[in-house]
């Protein structure tokens, strides 16, 4: 069947979106702007007993999905300072701009569709598939551990799609094919166009409001996007405290990705990118902590440690939390009180007493660093191992859990490289602002 176009107007976004398709396809690199939570939203301070409870959710999904329950699944919503990095991209034919959660503990761009069964309150447009004339529905595949959950609907020939989260949150929806457009940090009227991406349109979300719009799911599962750009992709992360930084990015691409510094081996299991670390060391002394803390059990698929860009706070099994805390606090030799502030059950996040500027930045601290197999190190400074909570408060960012990840926080101040191919992982500490040529 033949369809006509009379409108001018039609046929120059048909080109437009043409063009930009071709270009990308020729190169398929981008090289995206991340945007702090921070720049978006006005935040007041968190409260502890926020800190835990995205911690635990986070925690309760990473165990569930790498022993393949995909029923108990996390909320990615981490009401934290910091809290995360979003993805700034278009979606649709016109195009509709979204803030995307960029999230590597998760594997499917999902965000608010119209109609709203439930949609919570975003500032941005909520993005109406019917006004798009390149949205298509995607047909139903699933395997063993499907992230998410899918279910064909004989009634609407549809693909429905569920998220479902440990502390009552979701997403509910059609799984469909849309164009994306992104802005390259180039020259703000660069633009590259994807398209057929596969995404969760949510027309049923409900529970506490995402930071940002959306999720950009860039675990390794069959829905990622990771996979339309090849096996490479790279992020680097300035400091946490500065939202008006500008040189935080995300690279997708074989030819783009900096895969810098020291390497160690990549696991990919359920979707998840694994590190083995060695061993954890403060002012060069190691804890005494067992290796084995850190090794996945390859039948259950339970332990190892994960990179998770989704929360800011890094976890540790209690074998490997409590001599770290201790050594931390041994370090403070009496200085700090413990901070009396209000906490629930769960999960117990450190605090003390203090201001973290004048009594730990200015006065310093001793570098923690995570030692991985085959040589590679990751060193946090003081802001990567404490956060502020109030001007006269701060708290420990590291928690103790049922499982290993290593969160944003941990990871600001480097460039992060991942080459899925020779299944290796790299680590350089930088400022991210020498990597590109603005």
């Amino acid at each position: 069947m033949a369809i006509f176009f009379t409108s001018p107007l039609v046929y120059l976004i048909i080109l437009y979106f043409s063009i930009s398709i071709l270009l990308l396809t020729a190169s398929p690199t981008l090289v995206l702007n991340l945007v702090h939570s921070n720049q978006i939203y006005s935040l007041q301070s968190p409260h502890v007993s926020h800190i835990k409870e995205a911690s635990v959710e986070r925690l309760d999904y990473l165990k569930a999905k790498t022993t393949g329950d995909i029923i108990a699944h996390l909320s990615p919503n981490v009401p934290i300072i910091p809290q995360a990095f979003l993805v700034n991209i278009s979606i649709g034919s016109p195009p509709v701009t979204q803030l995307l959660h960029m999230d590597t503990g998760s594997d499917l761009l999902w965000l608010q569709c119209r109609p709203c069964i439930n949609c919570y309150a975003q500032s941005l447009p909520i993005f109406d598939p019917s006004r798009s004339y390149t949205h298509r529905n995607e047909s139903c595949r699933t395997s063993q551990y499907s992230m998410p959950s899918l279910r064909f609907n004989a009634k609407t020939r549809s693909c429905e799609y569920s998220m479902r989260y440990m502390d009552g949150t979701g997403s509910k929806g059609i799984l469909a094919r849309e164009m994306l457009m992104f802005n390259t940090i180039y020259d703000e009227s660069s633009s590259a166009a994807l398209h057929d991406v596969v995404f969760g349109c949510g027309h049923d979300n409900y529970g506490e409001p995402l930071v940002g719009t959306g999720i950009l799911g860039l675990g390794y599962g069959e829905f990622s996007l990771v996979h339309r750009f090849g096996t490479k992709f790279s992020y680097c992360f300035g400091s946490l405290d500065d939202p008006s930084y500008p040189h935080n990015v995300l690279v997708l691409g074989d030819d783009g990705a900096n895969i810098l510094g020291d390497t160690t081996p990549l696991e990919i299991y359920n979707g998840f990118y694994y590190v083995t670390i060695e061993a954890i060391s403060v002012d060069g002394i190691i804890l005494p902590i067992d290796p084995w803390v850190f090794n996945r059990n390859h039948q259950t698929g339970l332990g190892g440690t994960i990179m998770d860009t989704g929360i800011s706070l890094t976890s540790l099994v209690e074998e490997a939390y409590k001599p770290l805390k201790n050594k931390i606090e041994e370090v403070f030799e009496g200085r700090f009180t413990a901070a009396d502030v209000n906490q629930d059950d769960m999960i117990k996040v450190e605090c003390y007493n203090g201001n973290l500027e004048r009594d730990l930045v200015e006065s310093g601290f001793p570098i923690v660093t995570f030692h991985f197999s085959d040589g590679a190190e990751l060193s946090l400074d003081v802001k990567s191992v404490f956060m502020k909570l109030s001007p006269n408060v701060f708290c420990l960012a590291v928690t103790p859990g049922n499982i290993n990840s290593i969160g944003a926080t941990a990871q600001q101040s480097y460039n992060i490289g991942y080459d899925l191919e020779a299944k290796k992982i790299s680590f350089e500490r930088i400022d991210c602002g020498v990597l590109f040529d603005y």
